[in-house]
């Protein structure tokens, strides 16, 4: 089985850009992946030319299953006010310092919801779902909306369509936003995943094998255990992106015997691989034929892996 995890393509019209997808789409059909996941910020800005682009490309990887969800650049989810926020207008404007400013705030504000709300439509008008619940005979995998949050009523269906499932099934669950910190990578407010610790548990329970997500664009891939069950947390780059110091490229995830997590860039030939897990692939085999093989656990930090003989003294003259 072989899976490429692509995010964060952030594409603006342009020559450069259009052939930069169209090497892509080069790429992955000589790679020939049975699944490619895509994990959000398909767009640069929300428009309807960058999703009708997007949406060429995408339905140019026919010859393997696609599965989308947007990212905060695509459908960022409505901030609504609350009742009371704005009810007291004249009190604002008696208290506020400078009430013409707040005017302008709140214009401005209003403003910035329309958009939002017209990246939501525009989204909806080249892509059916914003969030997928998908199976067959060899994974079972869910993509979720992480904007502005995953609530507790997205994870409770997402658990029912896991628990759905056949127990020895490859479980694979997509968001957008990171879940972890990375290396080099230094977080800003809501980079991450809100409840990212207790959602990271129920999927270890879940015996969630995957977690595929972006937003920070940097790869990386944190191998996470409660003594029972590994999950794997990946982190892909940004596949366009070139803005500063950004980690392009995409992820290769290679399931035969064993398990292998390989970097991709889209600019060059360059690969680098990440991540190394031995017998996954007999592992996974063995526990969807009903006889589950456990796979040894990962060590805490600093334990010792073999007894060393004790020194013997050295015997002096008396």
């Amino acid at each position: 089985m072989k899976i490429l995890h692509v995010s964060d393509i952030h594409y603006r019209a342009s020559d450069e850009n259009s052939a930069l997808l169209d090497k892509a789409a080069d790429q992955f059909e000589r790679l020939r992946p049975d699944y490619i996941l895509i994990t959000g910020d398909l767009t640069r800005d929300g428009r309807a030319d960058q999703f009708a682009r997007v949406r060429r490309f995408i339905d140019s990887l026919d010859f393997c299953h696609v599965l989308t969800i947007p990212g905060n650049r695509d459908a960022g989810k409505i901030a609504t006010s609350s009742a009371n926020e704005y009810k007291d207008l004249e009190y604002f404007l008696a208290t506020h310092p400078d009430p013409l400013s707040l005017l302008a705030e709140i214009d401005e504000r209003r403003e910035q919801e329309d958009s939002k709300a017209r990246r939501i439509e525009l989204f909806f008008e080249h892509f059916e779902n914003a969030e997928f619940f998908y199976r067959d005979s060899q994974i079972a995998a869910v993509g979720l909306q992480s904007m502005p949050e995953i609530s507790t009523r997205q994870m409770e269906v997402a658990t029912q369509h896991f628990l759905n499932g056949q127990p020895g099934e490859m479980r694979i669950f997509c968001a957008h936003h990171s879940f972890m910190p990375v290396p080099t990578k230094k977080l800003k407010p809501g980079d991450t995943v809100p409840r990212s610790a207790d959602i990271l548990q129920t999927l270890i329970e879940l015996n969630v094998d995957l977690l595929c997500c972006g937003h920070i664009h940097r790869s990386h891939v944190w191998d996470l255990s409660d003594g029972n069950h590994r999950l794997l947390c990946c982190n892909a780059g940004s596949l366009l992106d070139t803005s500063g110091k950004k980690d392009n490229g995409y992820l290769e995830i290679e399931i035969d015997h064993d398990l292998r997590i390989t970097k991709r860039s889209l600019f060059t030939s360059h690969t680098e691989q990440l991540y190394h897990r031995q017998r996954f692939g007999d592992m996974l085999q063995a526990r969807q034929q009903g006889t589950p093989v456990r796979e040894p656990q990962l060590e805490p930090v600093g334990a010792a892996t073999e007894e060393r003989p004790k020194a013997k003294k050295a015997k002096g003259k008396k």
